[in-house]
């Protein structure tokens, strides 16, 4: 008990000693040769897991396991790293590309692939060990400290629950369409041109706001998990448009606000029925779309589901891949478009924004593209565009962004209600934009909730107060 303490206060001793990890790490890669490309290629890999192995047990010292930091390392191997797992224990190849085409990426590809990876990984941590090493660990683990507002709460929920009806029968159009056209329709922007009973317009507006302001009103326990769970069935009825991410990351959002505003400690146990339950979910809207059987072999399943995540690692390898013809095109670099947002793909799409996920779809199969298929994007595919100093910049500078945000968010209701935003987006970034799905519009919304709801409350207040005086 005294040695774990010891290393848990120890964060500068830890902090230089992830130092050496990265030089020797750089170093080994860089002397260790192999008589053939396979046996080299398998130690990359190796090391690579290695690595991430070192990160998480190194990260799990310090934070409990919904902790924003570590659901981060969870998504990152989940969308970038598992093919390269399911390589090592002989699954499935990693340098066969299998969108849109048999594509095999080379060695000099899958190296690169693994020395960026690297990199992410290495200098993410190292802004990790920055951040903690001058915090406090009850700190940072900390839960709310504001205190509950009643009227906050009760005007959330009304807002809630009075949109939800219309809402739920505008989603059941929605179905309908996706059912008829494809789920390519929710990229394309056919949704957007069907024509929906009048009672219905705005509902997924109001939701958001009412379940924004429940949230920042910290509701009691039984109040959030009620509201929670509708809201997260609203969220999966969204997932079988086509998009199973949206329901996902709210679902680790919702247990990460649980878990932080109400200071629950999750067990591994329950982080294993977790996993379980997100393979199977997964999978089975997997088979509803592609109208298949859902398999009852385990093992088949869990690495059907590592297999089917792990597609984002390839915008990372096409973008090395094809460089000369996606690095450093557009006016701004691919980074920023997350944010301004993104529109439906089309041709006037890409000569009006530059999304590395629009402009590599495009290249590798125009077709598709403009059939509403697509390849996603990759925070780390944005930020290899930049060049391999600002990759290490915006990784360090990520790591420590995220151990601060954990300590103050509970602190401050604004941040608390920026959560809603920054958490499910950074859960996503290992296969989406590095900004998320619109910066300014959704900061616009958030600081327009807040003013609406802290005016309103000043003028309650002062109504409050004439009434004492009177």
């Amino acid at each position: 008990m005294k040695s774990s303490n010891l290393i848990k206060e120890d964060r500068i001793g830890f902090l230089i000693f992830h130092m050496f990890v990265i030089a020797f790490v750089l170093f080994l890669k860089s002397v260790v040769t192999f008589q053939n490309e396979a046996l080299e290629m398998k130690f990359l890999e190796c090391l690579l897991m290695g690595v991430y192995i070192y990160t998480f047990f190194t990260a799990k010292i310090y934070l409990e396991w919904l902790n924003s930091y570590m659901i981060f390392l969870y998504t990152l191997f989940l969308f970038n790293f598992t093919r390269i797992f399911l390589d090592i224990v002989n699954y499935r190849e990693f340098g066969w590309a299998t969108k849109f085409a048999n594509f095999y990426f080379f060695y000099d590809v899958r190296n690169e692939i693994i020395n960026v990876f690297l990199l992410v990984l290495l200098f993410t941590h190292l802004g990790f060990f920055i951040a903690i090493s001058n915090e406090k660990i009850s700190e940072i683990r900390s839960s709310i400290t504001l205190e509950s507002r009643r009227l906050f709460t009760n005007v959330g929920m009304a807002l809630f629950i009075i949109s939800l009806p219309a809402l739920a029968y505008k989603m059941f159009i929605q179905l309908r369409v996706i059912l008829r056209a494809g789920y390519e329709a929710y990229y394309t922007g056919i949704l957007k041109g069907v024509d929906y009973p009048a009672f219905t317009k705005g509902s997924g507006t109001v939701m958001t706001i009412g379940f924004l302001i429940f949230l920042i009103s910290i509701p009691s326990k039984r109040k959030f998990l009620t509201i929670s769970s509708l809201y997260l069935m609203v969220k999966l009825l969204d997932s079988f448009k086509g998009a199973r991410a949206i329901f996902l990351t709210q679902l680790l959002f919702i247990m990460w606000y649980y878990a932080k505003v109400y200071g629950i400690r999750i067990k591994a146990k329950t982080m294993v029925k977790l996993v379980g339950f997100t393979v199977i979910f997964s999978q089975i809207l997997v088979s509803v779309r592609s109208k298949k059987i859902f398999s009852l072999d385990l093992v088949n399943t869990i690495f059907n589901f590592l297999f089917s995540q792990g597609v984002s690692y390839l915008v990372l390898g096409y973008t090395i891949n094809f460089k000369h013809s996606i690095v450093g095109n557009g006016s701004y670099p691919y980074i920023l478009q997350g944010i301004f947002g993104f529109k439906p793909q089309s041709l006037e799409t890409l000569a009006t924004t530059n999304s590395i996920a629009d402009k590599l779809t495009y290249y590798l199969n125009s077709g598709a593209y403009l059939k509403g298929e697509g390849i996603g994007s990759n925070y780390i595919a944005e930020m290899y565009d930049l060049g391999y100093f600002w990759l290490i910049i915006i990784s360090i500078l990520l790591g420590i962004f995220i151990i601060k945000y954990e300590k103050y968010v509970v602190k401050n209701r604004f941040l608390l209600l920026t959560s809603y935003y920054f958490i499910p987006n950074l859960f996503y970034i290992p296969r989406g934009s590095f900004f998320g799905e619109g910066l300014i519009k959704n900061m616009a919304m958030l600081i327009a909730v807040y003013v609406l709801i802290f005016s309103f409350d000043y003028m309650y207040r002062k109504i409050e107060e004439k009434k004492e005086l009177i």
